[in-house]
């Protein structure tokens, strides 16, 4: 199997078929493709065959899934309203049996049932604002304390520099000019849909409701540009995201297995969905 270093994530197009190829969580995403067949769908199983990856992910309209389903995928989940409000099926493929296990299932349903059960809202007197350029460095700061490996490079000052200047908003919540709370939504312009994602928080002030209120403010952002539809996938094993959503009333729609590869291990991610 190709080591996750040893290569650079890339996008390709391959027979009119738009693919990431992402060698950091070990996996094929197929984006986008005017039309699909059993065929094409055979090619993209014998690329993540040959690049050694352990899953395919896509987010497939209904009209596109048989070719999908005839040949080895499954739907994981829907995100409500993806594509300009229609319904997106999350569906895989699984190219090695460990990835398609979850050992840890028992503990995700556990917390999930908790966040179904305590929408309850939290107030805090913290300062939620849109984050800048200058702020990167303790931006960066934050992510390194949360998380020991992420799905993207926010560890890197160009990334987060690049990713502000393009499709990503991010807001921080400070206290005394030192950031302790991040979220960004990543905007699909095209679909008219944002993923709430990067939430992080410094351990000491969990539980006092900043991502409910960093989401919520970025969410007013994202009504007034247009956007439909906000979701979001959270690490099904970490209470507080999932009840942060919960909380601004994002509804479940299923888990993805062994998704992405984030505080050193691959993990479940919990899918849910809101319209904007």
């Amino acid at each position: 199997m190709n080591s996750m270093q040893s290569n650079t994530n890339e996008y390709l197009v391959l027979k009119g078929i738009k693919v990431f190829r992402d060698y950091t969580n070990q996996r094929l995403k197929i984006l986008d493709y005017k039309s699909i067949s059993d065929n094409l769908v055979k090619d993209m199983i014998d690329l993540a065959r040959y690049e050694g990856f352990g899953k395919i992910i896509s987010n497939c309209r209904s009209v596109n899934l048989m070719p999908f389903i005839r040949n080895g995928f499954i739907i994981e989940g829907i995100i409500n309203g993806f594509f300009i409000g229609e319904d997106a099926f999350c569906i895989s493929y699984f190219l090695e049996p460990q990835r398609q296990a979850s050992p840890l299932s028992l503990e995700a349903d556990s917390i999930l049932c908790q966040c179904k059960n305590h929408a309850e809202r939290l107030s805090h007197q913290y300062k939620i604002r849109p984050a800048n350029v200058g702020d990167i460095t303790k931006m960066i700061k934050l992510f390194s304390t949360v998380f020991e490996t992420y799905p993207s490079p926010v560890f890197s000052r160009e990334y987060l520099k690049m990713a502000m200047s393009e499709q990503v908003l991010f807001k921080v919540a400070e206290e005394d000019g030192e950031i302790i709370s991040i979220a960004s939504a990543d905007m699909d312009k095209y679909n008219l849909n944002a993923e709430i994602t990067d939430c992080a928080t410094y351990p000491e002030y969990r539980g006092k409701g900043l991502l409910a209120s960093l989401i919520a403010s970025l969410e007013t952002d994202l009504k007034a540009k247009g956007f439909l539809t906000a979701y979001s996938l959270a690490r099904a094993i970490n209470p507080g995201i999932n009840k942060a959503l919960s909380r601004q009333g994002y509804k479940y729609g299923g888990r993805l297995l062994n998704n992405c590869h984030i505080c050193g291990g691959f993990e479940d991610m919990n899918i849910w969905s809101k319209n904007l």
